[in-house]
């Protein structure tokens, strides 16, 4: 059997509580104390609504990433006109969630690079002016 490491990370920094407690520093780790209760939602039932639509974690096989932005600025601009035929603005998250992790996995190698093809218009210019 394998034994688990029982000493607890440091950053080597602490907080102190006006009742004496102490604890590792925060900085730097994020604050998911301040995410929108409402945005997270709507984002966490788009999750759902797509699990029923497409099956449970259909997303994480691999979808361009091109397919999250062209998605991601039609359902924002959905909502800039007012259109409430659907919850644009949870599309708009899980859109913006699914890029970010999509792209994040390709980088360590977890999803094929192909996916990533948004830099493939990338290219050099002699002259700025041309553009």
């Amino acid at each position: 059997m394998d034994s688990v490491k029982s000493t607890l990370p440091d950053s080597g920094q602490r907080s102190l509580f006006d009742t004496g407690a102490v604890r590792d520093a925060m900085e730097g780790k994020g604050m998911p104390s301040l995410l929108p209760i409402a945005a997270l939602r709507a984002a966490s039932k788009r999750f759902e609504d797509g699990a029923t639509k497409y099956g449970r974690d259909n997303w994480q096989k691999g979808i361009p990433l091109s397919r999250y932005v062209d998605s991601l600025y039609r359902h924002l601009w959905q909502f800039i006109d007012g259109d409430i035929s659907e919850d644009h603005g949870g599309a708009i998250i899980w859109n913006a969630m699914c890029l970010i992790q999509t792209e994040k996995w390709i980088q360590e190698g977890k999803l094929p690079q192909s996916l990533d093809d948004l830099r493939k218009r990338e290219y050099e210019v002699s002259n700025p002016n041309e553009r």
